[in-house]
């Protein structure tokens, strides 16, 4: 007997056995969340607060070439997109593989929803089409949820290149731009971030835009920050720069690294906000039949219904039939137990019998 056992899909190795002429000599080496150490090192409690849900490895071989490739399944796109950010570097260039990827001589990170590729090698870029093969065949398991938009209120104009970092956690944050300890920007009551680094006449310094659930929010953390920040002063008593602060609804911005509110100002003056509702959480999706199968249902369903009283008439009638030839008189036409109630009204007396 031939028994076959379904493994979750957590489970199963989403990178494949070969792709464009790559072959892998052996099967993926898999890991939890919990031993993300093993993959990230140092950054293992950043993945895991940005909600890696697990993580394989494989290596690849075509002729003399070898490629590690490492897959991080996050638990949404949002997520995959931070981790992204947070692990992309000054020296790689953005590239076409997906809306979201990168790459350098010797790496690549590439997000497909809810998927963060890490692509190891030498001549990595050249490499462009094999590694679109790939996503491809991953694409069917990646979610279809949209990605943040706070990064698109970031200005364009003065921007470094490869600076943004999309932040969902107080760890990753205070690594990024140490102004606090702890959770002080509110991640825990649904607070999520974004930073980029600008260069600003002749200075540079780092925009923090902060979103929040609704505007009442977000006006308490501003008011709360300026309790023990010195936010929208001159200078700092300590000689260090100030911090420069304004709200637009739900959207805190924040620059840091300036040491006059009318360069911060410049800065702070091309933030435009508008609020937009977007679902990017892991979901499923619903279709309505066409009317096709609506059609064939109805049909279908009918008939199912007319075969089911034909044979319980069968069933019935027979069964009587059947009782009656072999005990007659027994169980039906009892005439001799059957008592029929009459007026009177005419000289003929009604018999049971007469009703068989």
């Amino acid at each position: 007997m031939l028994v076959t056992v379904a493994l979750p899909a957590a489970a199963q190795d989403l990178l494949p056995p070969s792709f464009s002429g790559w072959t892998s000599p052996a099967p993926s080496l898999k890991i939890t969340s919990a031993a993300t150490e093993e993959f990230a090192g140092g950054d293992a409690a950043i993945l895991r607060e940005y909600g890696i849900l697990g993580a394989e490895r494989r290596g690849y071989a075509r002729g003399d070439e070898s490629l590690t490739i490492t897959l991080f399944r996050m638990r949404d796109s949002s997520a995959a997109f931070g981790a992204y950010t947070y692990h992309q570097t000054s020296e790689m260039s953005p590239t076409n593989l997906t809306q979201y990827s990168s790459v350098s001589p010797r790496r690549a990170l590439v997000v497909a929803g809810n998927l963060l590729l890490e692509v190891s090698g030498s001549g990595v870029p050249r490499l462009t089409p094999d590694l679109k093969a790939l996503v491809a065949q991953l694409a069917p398991h990646a979610d279809k949820a949209p990605f943040p938009t706070l990064v698109q209120y970031l200005p364009t104009l003065g921007r470094i290149s490869q600076s943004e970092r999309y932040v969902l956690g107080p760890l990753a944050l205070n690594r990024l731009l140490p102004l606090g300890n702890g959770d002080w920007l509110g991640f825990a009551d649904g607070a999520e971030a974004v930073l980029a680094r600008y260069r600003v006449k002749g200075q540079e310094a780092t925009l923090l835009l902060v979103s929040y659930p609704t505007p009442q929010a977000a006006a308490r953390k501003l008011e709360e920050l300026g309790h023990w920040l010195p936010l929208n002063v001159e200078r700092q008593a300590d000689g260090r720069p100030p911090l420069f602060a304004r709200r637009s609804s739900t959207l805190v911005a924040i620059v840091s690294q300036l040491n006059s509110r009318a360069t911060a100002d410049s800065l702070l003056e091309r933030v435009h906000y508008e609020s937009r509702i977007t679902w990017n959480e892991p979901g499923h999706r619903l279709t309505d039949p066409n009317i096709g199968t609506i059609v064939v249902g109805a049909i279908l369903g009918t008939g199912f219904i007319l075969l089911f009283a034909l044979v319980a008439g069968i069933g019935f009638g027979g069964v009587r039939i059947v009782v009656k030839h072999f005990f007659p008189g027994k169980v039906f036409d009892r005439a001799a137990h059957v008592e029929i109630l009459q007026l009177g009204l005419t000289s003929k007396p009604i018999k049971a019998k007469d009703f068989y």
